[in-house]
C-alpha cells in the first residue's frame, strides 16, 4: 500500500560491512525485496501501531572476519522485523490535495475531492518515525531466521536507521485519510470513539471501538497482546469487520440512550401504589405488596422500578397487589393488583429479506385485576359471612422492533416496526355476587386503555421521542465510529451489515463499494 504510494522503496539497501559490520541488499540476487508492508494497530496502546516488513528475497552481506575480504551472505527471504511506530493525524486542507501538495494518488483525491470542507475534516494518518523507537524490533510480530544475537540486533539497527533516513527526507509516509463529519452531536461522539484499526496491505480494514484507556474490561480476547489485528476470513464480497465490545456497546450507548430515557418516563408516571390512598382507604398492610425490580420498595419508602440487566438486555416490573376493606352493612374485601412489565432485548433478527441484523426489541405489558368479596352480616351475633364475589382481569401489550440495517451511501439505519396487541379480558362471580357483567363493574376499560395508548411510556409516545432519537444516534455513532477512511488505493468502504457475533458483540460488515 505504501509502496504503491512511492512512501517506502520494494527493496532496501542499507548498511555497510566497514562501518556497521554488515549491508542489507545490493545487486542481482543481493537486491533485499520487501513484500507489501504491513500495519498492525494496537488496541491497547492508544496512536500507536506495528510497521511490519517481510523480506522475500535477497541477501545480508556480513564480513567473515578474516584477512582476505570474504564475505557470507545471509538469504533473507522468510525474514520479519515489525517496529513499534506512532501514529499521528495531521488536518490537511482540501487545497493541498486537490493541488498536489499533499501526497495522495488521483483515486483518492477524485475521492476525497467530493467533500466539503463545510461540513467534513479531512485528517491525514501518518506514521510518526521521529517519534518512534526504530532501535528495538517489537517482538511479537518479528520473525529473523539466525540465533545469533549480535546479528539481529545490528540487522534491527541498520533497517531503523534506513526508515529515519526515509523519513528525514519529508517523506510523510501517509497511511491514508480520515474524513469525518463537522456536524455531529458531541454528546453522541463522546461516548464512542474509534481509537484503533488494522491495515493490513491486502486491503483489509477492522476497527476496534474501545472506551478510555483503550483496554476492553473482563475480556481479555479483546485487549490482550493480539487484539486489533483479526485474522478471521471476511465473508464474499466483505473486506473487513468492525468491533464494538457487547458490554461498552451496552453500558456506554444503549443504557445511556435508550434504556435510561424510556426509565425516566416510567418513572414519571403515577406510582400504583397510591392509588387507593388518594380515595381514603386504608390498606391492609399484611395482604398489600409492593415489588419493584432494582428497588428495595415498601408501601411507604417511594422507591420506583429501575431496568435490571439480563443475559439479552434488561428488564423492568412494577408489580404493586393493593387489599383494603369497605364497611357497611354489606361489606366488601377489596383487591386491586397491576403488574407493568417493560423488557429491552437485544439480539439478531432476520430482516424481510431473511438477513439477520441487529434488533432491539422492546416490550411493555400491563395486567389489571380487580377482586371484590361480599361479606353479609348475619346471625345472633351479626357476624360477618361470605355472600359471593366477582373478579375482572385486563391484559394489555404492544412491541416495538428496532433493526439496524444498511442504508444508502453505506451507512446504518434504524428501521422501526410496531404491533399493539388488543386488550384481553375475562371475569367471572361466584356465590350471591348480582351483576350483569362483572367486568364492567370492576374494570373501568375506557380509563384504563386511554392510560395505557396515551401516557408517557407507551407505544405512541416512545416512537416520536426516545425512538426517533435513538434512531438518529445510532446512525450518528456507527457513522463516527467508520468515517470515510479514503485509502491510497481502493474503493470506499461501507457497511453491508451489522449483527451480534459468536461472543456477543456488536460485528459490523465492511464491503468495498464505488462512488
Amino acid at each position: 500500500m505504501m509502496q504503491h504510494a512511492g512512501f517506502i522503496p520494494q527493496a532496501v539497501n542499507a548498511g555497510d560491512p566497514d562501518q556497521t559490520g554488515l549491508m542489507i541488499g545490493g545487486e542481482g540476487n543481493d537486491r533485499a525485496v520487501l513484500a507489501a508492508p504491513e500495519i498492525h494497530f494496537e488496541t491497547g496502546l492508544p496512536r500507536t501501531a506495528a510497521l511490519v516488513l517481510t523480506f522475500v528475497g535477497g541477501n545480508m552481506i556480513i564480513p567473515n572476519g578474516y584477512a582476505g575480504g570474504d564475505v557470507l551472505r545471509q538469504p533473507l527471504a522468510g525474514w520479519r522485523l515489525a517496529f513499534q511506530v506512532r501514529i499521528q493525524l495531521q488536518s490537511v486542507p482540501m487545497r493541498d490535495l486537490l493541488n498536489g501538495a499533499a501526497p495522495a494518488v488521483p483515486s483518492s483525491v477524485n475521492r476525497l475531492g467530493r467533500f466539503d470542507e463545510a461540513y467534513y475534516r479531512v485528517q491525514a494518518a501518518m506514521l510518526d518515525f521521529e517519534q518512534s523507537d526504530l532501535t528495538q524490533a517489537d517482538a511479537l510480530n518479528t520473525h529473523l531466521n539466525t540465533d545469533n544475537e549480535f546479528i539481529a540486533n545490528r540487522f534491527t539497527a541498520v533497517v531503523g536507521r534506513w526508515l529515519k533516513q526515509l523519513a528525514a527526507n519529508g517523506n510523510p509516509f501517509v497511511l491514508g485519510y480520515v474524513v469525518t463529519r463537522k456536524t455531529h452531536a458531541t454528546d453522541i461522539l463522546d461516548r464512542m470513539q474509534p481509537s484503533g484499526a488494522n491495515l493490513a496491505a491486502h486491503g483489509s480494514l477492522n476497527f476496534l471501538q474501545v472506551m478510555g484507556d483503550r483496554k476492553i474490561a473482563h475480556d481479555p480476547k479483546l485487549y490482550g497482546v493480539h487484539a486489533g489485528h483479526f485474522n478471521t476470513a471476511p465473508a464474499e464480497g466483505g473486506v473487513g469487520k468492525l468491533v464494538i465490545a457487547r458490554h461498552t456497546f451496552f453500558n456506554e450507548f444503549i443504557r445511556p440512550l435508550l434504556v435510561e430515557p424510556i426509565r425516566a418516563r416510567l418513572a414519571s408516571l403515577p406510582d400504583y401504589v397510591h392509588a387507593r390512598r388518594a380515595q381514603g382507604d386504608e390498606l391492609d398492610r399484611m395482604e398489600s405488596l409492593n415489588e419493584k425490580s432494582g428497588a428495595m420498595a415498601t408501601l411507604d419508602n417511594g422507591a420506583r422500578a429501575d431496568f435490571v440487566p439480563e443475559t439479552s438486555g434488561w428488564r423492568y416490573r412494577d408489580h404493586v397487589l393493593l387489599h383494603w376493606h369497605e364497611g357497611g352493612e354489606r361489606s366488601h374485601d377489596r383487591e386491586s393488583e397491576q403488574d407493568w412489565q417493560f423488557h429491552i432485548c437485544v439480539s439478531n433478527q432476520a430482516d424481510a429479506e431473511g438477513v439477520e441484523r441487529l434488533t432491539f426489541d422492546l416490550s411493555s405489558s400491563l395486567m389489571r385485576y380487580e377482586w371484590d368479596r361480599i361479606n353479609q352480616k348475619s346471625g345472633p351475633f351479626v357476624r360477618k359471612t361470605y355472600a359471593g364475589k366477582g373478579w375482572a382481569r385486563t391484559t394489555m401489550q404492544w412491541s416495538l422492533r428496532l433493526q439496524c440495517v444498511p442504508s444508502a451511501r453505506g451507512s446504518i439505519a434504524l428501521n422501526v416496526s410496531g404491533r399493539l396487541a388488543p386488550a384481553v379480558t375475562d371475569s367471572g362471580v361466584l356465590g350471591v355476587y348480582v351483576v350483569s357483567d362483572a367486568r364492567s363493574h370492576l374494570l373501568n376499560m375506557n380509563k384504563i386503555s386511554n392510560d395505557w395508548d396515551g401516557n408517557a411510556a407507551g407505544m405512541a409516545a416512545l416512537q416520536q421521542t426516545v425512538v426517533a432519537q435513538f434512531g438518529a444516534a445510532v446512525a450518528a455513532m456507527f457513522g463516527q465510529a467508520a468515517g470515510h477512511l479514503v485509502l491510497p488505493a481502493g474503493p470506499q468502504l461501507a457497511y453491508r451489515g451489522v449483527k451480534l457475533n459468536s461472543e456477543g458483540n456488536i460485528e459490523l460488515e465492511l464491503a468495498h463499494e464505488e462512488r
